[in-house]
């Protein structure tokens, strides 16, 4: 374990892309159908839909970086919080935005679908479909990477609160990812931010609020409960690199290092960063801000070298 403090065509775009490698810019272009055709310079998107179908939370939004020609470049996707009942993509995304798109990276917001308390249980939107989409979002943008101009091989996934737990679901239990073609360790790297949902049972014991939060997304049966803990499956397939935050009352600080030590002991490798001044919101809200000198610098430090790999 180691701790650490945006369709407009440009004709020479076109050019620069369909001569690259030309021995002379004089050289005819190839009349071979099987020839590479010139590269189209790529556009930021709202509300995409990565399902099929109609239901407006399966959408995310891509953010590219300005100048962004030909060449794919890393990802970092972001998955908001909001206890699985409330949140959403745009949700402070305006900072990051600025912090990874100037770092040269895209950035990807996602929605999913929330867990409705006024719903009864039997037909509540409950875990792990929250996780089951956020999987098929990443499976979108893998699938469509050379159209939407992102590095598949270069994917970080983040996550605040509920976002942070869906994000530690999918680097620990391979089934959400496997359902959408890939491995958790076809991630670059995944930053659960401040979240509980390492141990959904410790976290409904944690006290009548939060114990009511989280029995919304996932009911009542301590055997879910069990199955749909980060935790628990540890170890059951390659975890990529992990960045945590370690915050808040004791409890909460020590469930981060108990799950980094499982983590490091099915030889993961996690990155720990002491907040002890920071509320829950601050973690979200203060990354990209540039009067922060404590997350935003140790998580830049972590996706640069991730992203770079």
């Amino acid at each position: 374990m180691r701790r650490l403090s945006p369709l407009m065509v440009a004709f020479v775009l076109l050019a620069s892309c369909a001569s690259e490698g030309s021995g002379s810019p004089t050289t005819t272009a190839p009349s071979d159908t099987t020839a590479a055709r010139p590269c189209v310079a790529r556009t930021d998107r709202r509300d995409v839909a990565y399902i099929a179908g109609d239901d407006p939370l399966q959408r995310l939004d891509i953010y590219l970086p300005e100048g962004v020609g030909c060449d794919p470049v890393p990802v970092v996707v972001w998955v908001h919080g909001g206890g699985w009942q409330i949140g959403d993509k745009r949700n402070s995304i305006t900072q990051k935005v600025a912090l990874w798109n100037d770092a040269g990276w895209a950035v990807v917001s996602v929605n999913y679908r929330l867990s409705d308390s006024a719903v009864p249980e039997a037909e509540r939107v409950m875990a792990p479909e929250h996780n089951e989409d956020v999987a098929a979002a990443l499976g979108w943008l893998v699938e469509h990477s050379a159209d939407v101009g992102i590095d598949p091989n270069h994917v970080a996934l983040l996550g605040h609160s509920a976002g942070a737990g869906i994000v530690a679901a999918l680097a620990t239990d391979p089934v959400y990812l496997r359902a959408a073609g890939l491995e958790p360790a076809d991630l670059s790297c995944v930053g659960p931010l401040d979240t509980e949902a390492f141990s959904v049972a410790e976290a409904i014991g944690g006290g009548p609020e939060l114990s009511k939060v989280y029995r919304v997304a996932f009911g009542t049966d301590p055997d879910q409960w069990a199955e749909l803990s980060p935790l628990t499956h540890v170890g059951e397939a390659a975890i990529p690199p992990l960045f945590l935050v370690s915050r808040g009352a004791a409890s909460r600080r020590n469930l981060v290092a108990t799950f980094a030590a499982a983590v490091d002991t099915a030889s993961g490798e996690t990155a720990i960063v002491d907040l002890p001044t920071f509320s829950h919101e601050d973690v979200n809200k203060r990354i990209g801000d540039p009067a922060d000198t404590r997350l935003t610098p140790a998580l830049q430090e972590f996706l640069t070298a991730c992203l770079a790999g």
